[in-house]
């Protein structure tokens, strides 16, 4: 799987974030400084050599004295208020400054920059100053710690519903990567390059752990049935899509700007439908398919292939492949397949790599 950035959780995250760990993290929290006694077109030369916002006003000793911002500057000199060539940035500055330590947690850092209306927070020890949490820093943390807790969250449902079937063991981490791979090549395409975006790929990885949620609902006799299953036992097994979506679905009514919730509804219902028509649980084909899950789709089966099964012995990557191939156009969305082709030497390393770590525990 793939190695969490320097923002993932575990790094950072809940109550143990503080204000300087995000500092540590920040790859735009460089400090720079003026006297108050500066002028404002040195001001911004600096902010634009720096590359930063804002800079930190200090008196001689280094001591912080106030904060002075790109923004305000520009501000006040739209509105005609300020003479760029007799201005200095302690006639701009805003002051006196609010600071912080670094040892606060970052959500009090939050709550302090928006009950004061500040983009800007300067981190002081020792009376100099030694960081800059910025807005757009906190606002990504944020961002990042509710993702993480989608993530944790449907990831969390998912094993509760594969711990009913651990013959297929590793199957969500191996899927989650297969359809991450095939997003990225089909985003290559131009044809799908609008659709495919970074966010849905990353939504895609994410919520495709839900795929078989509504197994919870499949009696063991059926599910956990060491052989294969008769017609009448697998029309019950089919009704896991239909199980899966319903209850995804009411979660969505509930909280229907979750974008997570409706592709994961999405892939629960539909990646058992063919690109003929002839799936189930609506026989939907091509177009009427929603996209995640034909892309879904063609990483199931071909994990199902390469993996073994009460029923069968695992397929050699070869045989798996000409399946998948030979479903073009029937099975299989033609497009996914064109992605297949092209990138299952990296789909045969993953499943490799999990056999490998597999057999080595």
């Amino acid at each position: 799987m793939n190695a969490p950035g320097a923002w993932a959780s575990g790094a950072f995250g809940g109550t143990n974030m503080t204000a300087q760990k995000l500092l540590g993290m920040s790859k735009t929290n460089r400090v720079l400084t003026i006297r108050p006694d500066g002028g404002i077109v040195q001001a911004a030369r600096a902010m634009r050599r720096g590359q930063v916002g804002s800079l930190v006003v200090t008196d001689s000793a280094g001591r912080l004295v106030g904060l002075l911002t790109e923004r305000d500057m520009v501000f006040r000199v739209l509105a005609g208020t300020l003479d760029p060539l007799r201005t200095t940035a302690g006639d701009v500055m805003t002051a006196p400054a609010r600071s912080c330590q670094g040892h606060e947690p970052i959500a009090a850092v939050q709550a302090t920059m928006v009950r004061r209306k500040i983009r800007h927070l300067p981190v002081v020890r020792g009376g100099r100053v030694v960081g800059m949490i910025s807005a757009r820093d906190v606002m990504k943390w944020k961002a990042r710690e509710d993702r993480e807790m989608h993530e944790l969250t449907i990831f969390s449902l998912a094993k509760l519903a594969e711990s009913r079937d651990t013959e297929t063991g590793q199957h969500l981490e191996r899927v989650r990567e297969y359809v991450a791979v095939l997003a990225r090549r089909l985003r290559g395409r131009r044809s799908h390059r609008r659709r495919v975006s970074t966010d849905f790929v990353a939504l895609l990885q994410t919520t495709s752990a839900l795929h078989d949620i509504g197994k919870v609902g499949i009696p063991d006799c059926i599910l956990l049935k060491p052989d294969r299953l008769t017609d009448s036992e697998f029309a019950v097994m089919k009704t896991h899509t239909v199980q899966g979506a319903a209850t995804l679905e009411a979660t969505l009514l509930r909280y229907p700007h979750a974008e997570f919730l409706r592709m994961a509804r999405d892939v629960a219902a539909y990646h058992h439908e063919r690109w003929d028509g002839q799936g189930y649980p609506e026989g939907r084909m091509q177009e009427d398919i929603p996209l995640a899950a034909r892309i879904f789709a063609v990483a199931d089966v071909y994990d199902a292939l390469v993996s073994k099964r009460v029923y069968k012995e695992a397929f050699g990557h070869p045989l798996a492949a000409r399946i998948i191939i030979d479903g073009k156009g029937t099975q299989f969305d033609p497009d996914v397949v064109e992605a297949f082709v092209a990138c299952q030497d990296r789909l045969q390393a993953i499943h490799e790599q999990y056999t490998a770590a597999r057999a080595a525990a």
